[in-house]
């Protein structure tokens, strides 16, 4: 797919899922900005990126943060131009039995996963509408599909992030923007690894999807790709469950 003179803003990019789209969207021609909380990390991805031939910005923000949001997505059009690609792909995660989850813990993933996409998508909505044309894709999970326990919050965010992507299909379908979700399985991430031995046996697919694996982090870059290209352009309000079989 071709996003050459494109502009993507991907948060959470710094590792697994959201550096993998960074990564792709960079080979397909597209500019890129790298957000994340380890500005190492981030400096890391934007070398790689440069090195192939693309312009690349890193910019340490918490999403959660309703201000740095906004500024990050100004400084994007300040120094690259325009955003004519948002990819959320920021969020936290938390595992435990409902009664244990604390307060903090359900804060910390309503502000990250839901809250967060709120502010970046509104300020980048903001650039996109004037120009007739975006993408935004929203990288939830496949508990947003289904009910999975000890994951009370992870699920009412991820499903929250889908209702949310379904109204603003229908808002901006007339300004040429769509908006869509790609749902993973377990994906081969740091993050899986941390948690997988506690998630065995009371989480659907922490060890394998149907199809026998889980998957890699360059299958969702793909889906990512194409719901990001000109090619898109009749798809939008959708959930693409890419889970190797769960959920279905």
């Amino acid at each position: 797919m071709s996003l050459s003179g494109r502009v993507a803003l991907v948060t959470g990019s710094s590792s697994g899922i959201g550096r993998a789209i960074a990564m792709r969207f960079a080979r397909d021609g597209a500019d890129v900005v790298v957000n994340g909380r380890d500005q190492k990390k981030i400096d890391g991805v934007v070398k790689e990126i440069t090195a192939l031939g693309r312009r690349a910005v890193g910019i340490r923000a918490d999403v959660a943060n309703f201000a740095e949001s906004q500024a990050m997505v100004e400084r994007t059009i300040r120094e690259l131009g325009h955003v004519d690609i948002l990819v959320c792909s920021a969020g936290l995660f938390h595992f435990g039995p409902f009664l244990d989850i604390t307060e903090k813990e359900w804060d910390d993933v309503m502000n990250v996963d839901v809250k967060g996409m709120f502010g970046v998508t509104q300020a980048a909505l903001r650039s996109m509408v004037p120009r007739k044309w975006g993408r935004v894709i929203f990288i939830t999970a496949v508990s947003g599909l289904i009910g999975v326990p000890h994951m009370g919050h992870i699920c009412t965010a991820k499903w929250a992030s889908h209702g949310m992507a379904a109204s603003l299909a229908l808002e901006f379908a007339k300004f040429g923007i769509t908006v869509n979700v790609i749902a993973p399985g377990p994906i081969d991430t740091p993050l899986l690894a941390a948690a997988a031995e506690r998630m065995r046996g009371i989480v659907p697919g922490s060890h394998g999807a149907p199809v026998g694996r889980i998957g890699k982090p360059e299958e969702i870059a793909a889906a990512a790709a194409y719901l990001a290209s000109e090619e898109a352009g009749f798809t939008t309000g959708q959930v693409i469950n890419v889970s190797g079989g769960l959920g279905i």
